[in-house]
């Protein structure tokens, strides 16, 4: 993963509480609930959510490979970064992944 599960969890938390301050998030505590575990349950959704987008694009990725590994002659520098991005939006598109 190109991002580590730290700045994953930092990202999330600093995401939250920008939406909370701004008031775009609407949410109620469970009654009888702990001071901050409905925050950090919140925050655990927006890490999980993160962490499947980044598997998500992973996958793409790697799809990419494998279509790039199919040509005939091996690809380098502009050329390849060309050919990477063009069958990443490509493959992106068809499963309906917005990059």
């Amino acid at each position: 993963m190109r991002l580590s599960e730290d700045k994953i969890r930092r990202i999330a938390e600093r995401l939250h509480d920008e939406l909370a301050q701004r008031d775009l998030l609407a949410y109620k505590d469970p009654a009888g609930t702990k001071a901050g575990t409905g925050r950090a349950a919140r925050v655990k959704a927006i890490y999980d959510f993160i962490v499947e987008d980044l598997h998500k694009e992973e996958e793409i990725d790697a799809e990419v490979e494998r279509i790039l590994n199919t040509y005939s002659r091996d690809l380098k520098g502009t050329e390849r970064d060309v050919l990477f991005r063009k069958h990443k939006e490509e493959v992106a598109r068809k499963r309906g992944y917005i990059l």
